[in-house]
């Protein structure tokens, strides 16, 4: 049984082919425009209202994000190519629900982030899913309509949210706020690996540098006595 498993690649769990994933981004992009542009003015506006201490309403602000990338990507077409997405569409939608229960019911300090080098490290991170992530399509040779973007699709808004979830929060509701997008990204880059992208590795690149920017603030708030 062992050695029957330790024959799959890790391809043979991923029932669709590049090509047919990058249709499906296609045809996602042509379902949500031109909600692109109003995407990214809402991850921009998330961002900088958390680094300016409005946690609650930065939160708020992602709800919306991970309900869209839940429905429209996962349950509308994602779910054509693998019955997982209905499992995930739950899951981005689960994160929605959590995202506003906290900004609504959440014990949380408003108080404007610090310019630190770790801050600015995870601020760097949200606008490369913002902006960077969708540029990436271009590695590869083909036009805009194949890139994704924050809210439609779930990398970028994992991303954005991770940023600003740890510019927004402390201890366990940074904790709560960053598992689901954490895992997906786990997911995310599993897949990518198996369709052979370029960029299969950029994803756990950006949570080593979210990993260093904390450690740098938790030694800083250690350094000054103070509680992170």
């Amino acid at each position: 049984m062992i050695a029957d498993w330790a024959s799959y690649a890790l391809a043979d769990f991923i029932p669709f082919t590049p090509e047919v994933y990058a249709r499906l981004v296609e045809r996602v992009n042509e379902a949500g425009w031109p909600l692109q542009f109003l995407a990214l003015g809402l991850g921009l506006t998330a961002l900088a209202v958390a680094w300016h201490g409005r946690a609650r309403v930065a939160l708020a602000l992602l709800a919306p994000a991970w309900a869209t990338s839940g429905v429209l990507f996962h349950l509308h077409y994602y779910v054509e190519l693998t019955w997982a997405a209905t499992w995930f569409g739950m899951a981005f939608l689960a994160q929605a629900a959590l995202l506003l229960a906290l900004a609504l019911f959440g014990r949380m300090p408003e108080r404007r982030v610090e310019h630190t080098p770790g801050a600015v490290v995870v601020a760097a991170v949200a606008l490369f899913g913002l902006f960077a992530w969708p540029a990436m399509v271009l590695v590869t040779g083909h036009g805009w309509s194949r890139a994704e973007v924050f809210a439609l699709y779930p990398a970028p808004t994992a991303v954005v949210s991770l940023g600003v979830a740890l510019l927004a929060l402390r201890g366990l509701l940074a904790g709560l706020a960053m598992l689901i997008p954490l895992l997906w990204l786990g997911v995310s880059t599993l897949t990518l690996v198996a369709l052979q992208l370029p960029w299969a590795w950029v994803l756990p690149c950006l949570v080593v540098a979210l990993v260093g920017a904390v450690a740098a603030r938790w030694s800083g708030c250690g350094r000054r006595g103070a509680v992170p």
